[in-house]
């Protein structure tokens, strides 16, 4: 388990006096820094020409088995590129609202920072894959091999060569865009190539899909005032409501896997998701899910992975007495009130960060040519 240390002296009355700006880190939470900045991949250096060719790619409804889903379907740009509604549907041409895809689309936001992906873990580590994961899914079906109600299934065998052939033959003005970015021709190119430098591409686009600069990064730097609400409600965030025994590192997320209540077991000992033991067949891990990351969580309803949440505040409570007999024991004890629930939702509020900018959630539709 990863562990952040959070660190906060508490001596005065005042702000300032209360939480003092470290002078050796220039911060006044240890544990709670600044989003990072990013620095180049070695093994795919930045190029406009390469953020050109994934936002393409993420807004070309072409290249899905229906022709009429992308990634902006269920990570929807100009809403924190995460879905709006509880459950996404498969791609398919069908006039019905089932079946539905079985979880709920998280945003993209601060995906470039994570060291683990979707909320059981599952499919590996590795950016440039989990950006095209999705072809071979349900979620964009681009071989259009999979059944509507084949919502868990993956169909790489089917993918790879689809994708291939939509963006060197069927879409050739993909040809010189993928030239222009990696200096190849993927007419000439395995299926295997075309598939990691789409995933490349898509990566490079998401750099900029990154929530930071937040009110609470400016404070904890030493700079403009948080309100009494908020202060109190970062008082509980470390303190007894034990939020940032999970939600701790830049991202608030410490990428482990806890059991907060969200998949109960009925009479029989059935849950509706197992989530991470559908992973690593451990008992211990029946009911856990990814802790998810708390930048612009107030701009990012719903919550938990079957979406069963709006609001903040009924997140809030669902930490507090679960009823799960393998809830996290992190979660033992936490009382908190009406007001303590209003005041950590005041700080939370402190964490959304500076606007996307109007080119990063444009939704494209001058597309390459045929």
């Amino acid at each position: 388990m990863r562990i952040f240390s959070i660190l906060v002296v508490l001596t005065g009355c005042s702000s300032v006096e209360r939480w003092p700006v470290d002078p050796q880190t220039g911060i006044r939470v240890r544990g709670l820094e600044p989003v990072p900045t990013l620095e180049d991949w070695p093994d795919n250096p930045y190029s406009d020409a390469k953020r050109e060719l994934g936002v393409l790619l993420f807004n070309d409804t072409r290249l899905s088995g229906s022709g009429q889903t992308n990634c902006s379907t269920c990570h929807f740009a100009p809403t924190k590129f995460q879905s709006n509604t509880p459950f996404d549907l498969p791609d398919r041409s069908v006039e019905t609202l089932e079946p539905v895809l079985p979880r709920n689309a998280p945003s993209l936001l601060n995906l470039v920072h994570a060291p683990v992906f979707r909320w059981d873990g599952s499919l590996g580590d590795d950016l440039y894959e989990q950006m095209v994961i999705p072809f071979a899914e349900a979620n964009m079906d681009i071989a259009d091999r999979l059944d509507a109600e084949h919502v868990h299934d993956l169909d790489f065998e089917g993918a790879k060569p689809a994708l291939h052939q939509r963006l060197s033959v069927d879409i050739a003005g993909y040809v010189p865009l993928f030239d222009e970015a990696f200096g190849v021709d993927i007419r000439s190119s395995t299926d295997e190539e075309v598939w990691t430098l789409s995933g490349k591409a898509l990566a490079i686009y998401m750099r900029e899909v990154v929530s930071s600069d937040s009110a609470f990064d400016r404070w904890n730097a030493g700079g403009e005032a948080l309100g009494d609400e908020a202060l109190r409600g970062l008082e509980l965030f470390v303190g007894e409501g034990r939020c940032a025994m999970c939600h701790s590192g830049p991202l608030f997320s410490d990428f482990e896997f806890h059991n907060v209540g969200t998949a109960v077991p009925d009479a029989d000992g059935v849950r509706v998701d197992e989530g991470r033991f559908l992973v690593t067949g451990d008992e211990a891990d029946r009911g856990r899910f990814l802790t998810p990351t708390l930048r612009s969580v107030a701009r990012t309803s719903p919550y938990f992975h079957d979406a069963s949440e709006i609001g903040i505040a009924g997140v809030i409570r669902r930490h507090i007495n679960p009823v799960d007999p393998l809830h996290d024991p992190i979660l033992d004890g936490v009382v908190l009130d009406d007001s303590q629930v209003d005041d950590l939702i005041e700080f939370l509020k402190t964490l959304d960060g500076a606007p996307l900018s109007a080119e990063t959630t444009a939704l494209v539709i001058d597309l390459p040519s045929q």
